[in-house]
């Protein structure tokens, strides 16, 4: 290039001088002089808009480039060395045109993954200041995106323990876990980690609703410890019998006799409840297949009322059945269902005192066939009656009347297997009445 404005310089240089000369042997001096400082400006002139200009475009390009401005090309192409510079440059504004591009793109699917993230994630600038936040992170908090930037974070979630794990992460810039706990029993999961060369961002935060896994948490020790209980009360009992027999009433013909019955008493006890656990881990897990078949409603409940008609008459108390005529008949496991049936009488048996009466029956409505056991007994307080389907749950007479606190959930399970539902009502004095819905459309 500086060989080509050289050469343009020098052609210049010499049809300027050419003129000059010529005036200054034709003309008067101060004609001359006037003539040549005039041919003089138009060849600067001419200078500048031939070498200067494509240079000042040139220069006005890179620096635009140099900001970062997209698109800025330079339309016209001088020849010679000019001409190559000005390749370049356009080369360099095409290259960064891509580099920008590609580097939007990954912006661009960064805040997709983070707006499709089901946890809530929030940015923090150095300030401690929300920069960013996803769709989860305004339901979580239930607060507007729009909201929530430029707002501090201690705003947003005011903790103590998240604030110091927050300070903690920027200053050591190491990741920080906690769990916090929200009004309403509500867990939250937090994690921050620090972001390096993030920009205006240098915190992520993201937020995970850990209270379904706290409360199975919670459900999975209570299950452990109430089998502990249910299985350590007939295995004392039995380990009295046997020591009992050891130390001599063995001896003792009618003395044996009364312990070995204790002992069989809490031998079944421990049976019914090693059954029941299993039969409600299978129905649970999805592992017991069931035997789809059609099932005449008023045979069902003859057959389970028939089971415990025994303890109805030891108990002193009536039992009725009522099946409407238009009950269809149900595609159902019949041995399920007759069980979680069973389970359902017995419970009325068991709380009903002496004198007072159960019915039975069902009734079809909109698809759906309902199993009704309706007892006169002691009722349910209003309290306990949203548990009484949970593994192990017992109210203070479930307590007094023994049991092992699985009779229900079965029905619960059983139920649902068969895309049904469950549902107790009752009333403190007035008795109980437990329902028990299945859709006609089952399996």
């Amino acid at each position: 290039m500086p060989g080509h404005i050289g050469a343009r310089i020098g052609a210049t240089s010499a049809v300027l001088l050419a003129v000059i000369f010529v005036a200054v042997l034709t003309l008067p001096l101060a004609v001359a002089l006037a003539v040549s400082l005039f041919v003089a400006a138009i060849g600067t002139l001419v200078l500048r808009a031939s070498i200067l200009g494509p240079i000042r475009i040139v220069t006005d390009v890179a620096r635009r480039t140099a900001k970062g401005t997209p698109h800025q090309r330079i339309a016209s192409r001088p020849p010679g060395e000019m001409g190559e510079l000005t390749d370049a440059v356009n080369e360099m504004v095409q290259n960064q045109d891509r580099h920008i591009a590609a580097a939007s793109a990954d912006h661009n699917r960064m805040l997709a993954a983070l707006n499709s993230s089901a946890d809530a994630v929030i940015a923090l600038n150095q300030e401690g200041i929300v920069a960013f936040v996803n769709a989860s992170a305004g339901r979580l908090l239930s607060q507007r995106k729009g909201d929530l930037i430029g707002k501090p974070f201690a705003w947003i979630l005011p903790d103590v323990q998240v604030i110091e794990a927050l300070h903690s992460t920027s200053r050591d810039q190491d990741p920080q876990i906690l769990v916090t706990e929200r009004p309403n029993k509500r867990f939250l999961q937090v994690i921050v980690t620090p972001i390096v060369d993030g920009g205006e961002w240098t915190s992520l935060i993201v937020l995970h609703d850990v209270t379904e896994v706290r409360r199975v948490e919670q459900v999975r020790r209570d299950f452990v410890a109430n089998v502990s209980h249910e299985l350590r009360t007939p295995l004392a009992a039995l380990n009295s019998v046997i020591e009992t027999l050891r130390a001599g009433a063995i001896e003792d013909r009618l003395t044996a006799s009364d312990f070995l019955s204790r002992a069989d008493g809490e031998l079944q006890r421990l049976v019914v409840i090693v059954e029941e656990l299993l039969q409600l881990s299978r129905i649970e897990s999805g592992e017991l297949a069931l035997a789809f078949d059609d099932v005449e409603v008023d045979e069902l409940i003859s057959s389970a009322v028939d089971r415990l008609r025994p303890a109805v008459d030891r108990q002193g108390l009536t039992i009725t059945t009522h099946v409407a005529p238009t009950t269809p008949r149900l595609k159902a496991d019949r041995e399920l269902l007759e069980r979680a049936l069973v389970n359902l009488i017995q419970n009325s048996v068991k709380y009903t005192p002496r004198g007072g009466s159960i019915e039975v029956l069902a009734r079809v409505d909109d698809g759906v066939v309902t199993l009704a056991v309706h007892d006169t007994g002691e009722g349910i307080d209003a309290v306990d009656l949203p548990r009484v389907f949970e593994r192990f749950y017992k109210t203070d007479r479930a307590r007094r009347a023994g049991g092992t606190g699985l009779g229900l959930a079965i029905v619960k399970h059983t139920a649902e297997a068969h895309g049904g539902s469950v549902q107790a009502e009752s009333e403190l004095g007035r008795g109980s009445t437990f329902s028990l819905s299945i859709p006609l459309t089952t399996a």
